[in-house]
């Protein structure tokens, strides 16, 4: 407690005064408070008696909340919205710590989860397994497991879209659901069990409305020998976390010790103090005059169907020479990737105007320990790319620098927003990943006899074609594909020409671009018509409750009752807010996949009956 008013020789603001604050010490942090009082209103001892009072106060609500009293406001979820009686809601029903929106790109999982969840697919379920040589002990790992999760709560949310938005349920006590299998002593039909139980892993993470989106399995096949398989949902981790985890995993199994683990909610607060008008003006610029989607597969293409996956090992020769065609162009091995990939998509559709997107890292500088956070930070954009007959190797690689430069402080806006920006319902259908997350995996062995012998990862797209990048002496370029849009010759004439592209610009780099062969071009999407039919009105109250719900989401006027959802600018996050606000109308729980099957207000009121 400070000294009386008269020692301090300036004006008071107030007859009492309180500062207040926390300091660090050897046993952790301290409050301290300092009063200063007006000598003519108040004496010492009655500051001291107030002094007294407070601190009886801040310990009577310290032991409320010990003893389960207490609770989440609208101020400490911020910035999610929600009132007070929903969030009371939620915590009757979830063991509630924390609640925070989602990512656009979170947003947009949720939504593909749902539909993929409802056709048994498992396109997002994320699998990493890890084979360990020597003696393990499977009580300490699991402990570890559970310590590194628990240290990152958000691993354990759950998601919530009963209140229109979006939010993810961060709990008080995460659970890591683990199970650990002995296969040692009997190897008949092993594989296969093996692989039923990797199946069964990813479909429980893809559950997200029953169960956790991360779990993990240890497997024991020999004395010695185990694998230990982490799965999760996307919309928990990107690569780069799931590495940071896993050195947290073996760093807790070692009795190593660790740094204070990075909130993820540092960098949901950091997204949305963003500027996201000057987002939107930006890629309004970088996407102007962009008339049509580029597209590989159908319009019409189902969300579910059989994947297949291929790689190309560049060389260690022409690796070297790529890295120096960076290095003398001043950008990275990842630009100089994408512009084969470009190069590629000219090829595939015939148009000299294309896009595709990149997956960018979403760790900004200014977001103490991003490079620490667990979570899932990684955002998909469009990349635009445009070329003449009489464009170089050296423009394209200076158009991608620049074109990626000016949207780069805006890598943060949803996919969903840039749709809604340039007046499209998609710009693209194929993802350039470049995988630059740290993958050392010696990091995870120890002084012990415990070894790391290999990674196995299982990490698959919706889009029909993805490029992953994944850097070394010899790039690996893994092509995902759907096999119901590409066929085998279709994948070897692909892989050809991405040769063909990387040979042209190691051996001309200041010439001009080499033509790769013309596909046969896709039927371009035909530009949506101004009536595509004539309007009708709603027949019944049902269908009338239904365009006002289309009308009030999509914030249009008028809704016919043949009006696709999608056609009228619907997207997954929308969908999401149109789903939700008919649950609630309905006191329904409508699965998403519900809006693809029946996207007209017709269509819908029928299911709904």
């Amino acid at each position: 407690m400070t000294g009386a008013a008269a020692a301090v020789p300036m004006p008071l603001m107030h007859t009492v005064e309180l500062n207040a604050g926390t300091v660090e010490t050897a046993d952790g942090p301290r409050l301290r408070a300092g009063w200063t009082w007006a000598l003519s209103a108040l004496d010492q001892v009655q500051v001291t008696r107030l002094s007294d009072l407070w601190f009886d106060a801040l310990a009577g609500i310290c032991a409320h909340v010990r003893g389960g009293g207490g609770g989440l406001t609208p101020s400490d979820i911020a910035p999610a919205q929600l009132t007070q009686p929903q969030i009371d809601e939620l915590c009757v029903t979830h063991d509630v710590a924390d609640i925070l929106p989602l990512t656009p790109l979170q947003e947009g999982l949720l939504y593909h989860a749902g539909i993929a969840h409802g056709c048994g697919d498992d396109v997002y379920a994320v699998q990493m397994a890890v084979s360990l040589s020597g003696r393990l002990d499977p009580y300490r790992l699991q402990e570890a497991v559970e310590v590194a999760v628990a240290r990152h709560p958000n691993l354990a949310a759950r998601f919530s879209r009963r209140y229109g938005e979006p939010v993810q349920l961060v709990p008080a006590n995460p659970e890591v659901p683990w199970q650990y299998v002995d296969l040692s002593r009997d190897t008949t039909d092993r594989a296969e069990r093996i692989s039923r139980l990797y199946a069964a892993e990813r479909a429980a993470v893809c559950d997200l409305a029953g169960q956790a989106g991360f779990r993990a399995a240890l497997i024991r096949i020999a004395p010695d020998q185990h694998w230990l398989v982490v799965t999760n949902h996307h919309i928990l981790l990107d690569g780069w976390s799931v590495s940071v985890l896993l050195q947290e995993v073996f760093a807790g199994y070692y009795g190593q010790r660790l740094p204070a683990a990075v909130p993820y909610r540092r960098f949901i607060s950091w997204l949305a103090d963003q500027d996201r008008e000057a987002a939107r003006s930006a890629w309004r610029e970088a996407l102007a005059g962009f008339d049509t989607p580029t597209l590989v597969g159908a319009r019409d293409l189902k969300p579910a169907g059989p994947r297949g996956v291929t790689s190309l090992r560049v060389p260690s020769n022409i690796t070297s020479a790529l890295n120096e065609l960076a290095r003398n162009h001043h950008t990275t091995i990842s630009t100089v990737l994408q512009a084969a990939w470009a190069q590629l998509l000219i090829a595939m559709t015939g148009r000299r105007d294309v896009a595709f997107g990149v997956v960018v890292a979403g760790r900004p500088a200014e977001v103490a320990g991003a490079d620490a956070m667990v979570g899932l930070l990684i955002n998909t954009v469009p990349l635009r790319v445009t070329v003449s007959p009489e464009s170089t190797v050296a423009d394209l690689l200076d158009q991608l620098q620049n074109n990626r430069g000016r949207t780069l402080e805006h890598e943060h806006l949803g996919l969903n927003e840039i749709h809604r920006v340039v007046g499209r319902h998609e710009l693209f259908d194929t993802v350039f990943v470049y995988e630059n997350y740290p993958t050392d995996t010696s990091l995870l062995s120890g002084a012990d006899g415990l070894a790391v012998t290999e990674v196995e990862s299982r990490d698959y797209y919706h889009y029909p074609l993805t490029v992953q990048a994944v850097p070394g002496d010899e790039l690996d370029l893994r092509i995902q594909y759907r096999a119901d849009v590409f066929d085998d010759n279709d994948i070897q004439r692909l892989i050809a020409q991405v040769e063909q592209a990387l040979a042209a610009m190691v051996d001309s780099p200041g010439g001009p671009l080499s033509p790769l062969g013309d596909w046969d071009k896709p039927t371009p999407p035909a530009p949506a018509a101004d009536d595509p039919h004539e309007h009708s009105d709603p027949a019944t109250d049902l269908e009338a409750t239904l365009c006002g719900i289309y009308a009030r989401v999509l914030d249009i006027e008028r809704v016919g009752v043949n009006d696709s959802f999608f056609d009228l600018g619907g997207d997954s996050l929308s969908a999401m807010r149109l789903i939700a606000s008919v649950d609630a109308a309905f006191d329904l729980q409508l699965p998403p996949h519900a809006l693809l099957e029946a996207p007209t207000v017709r269509g819908l009121s029928q299911r709904l009956g």
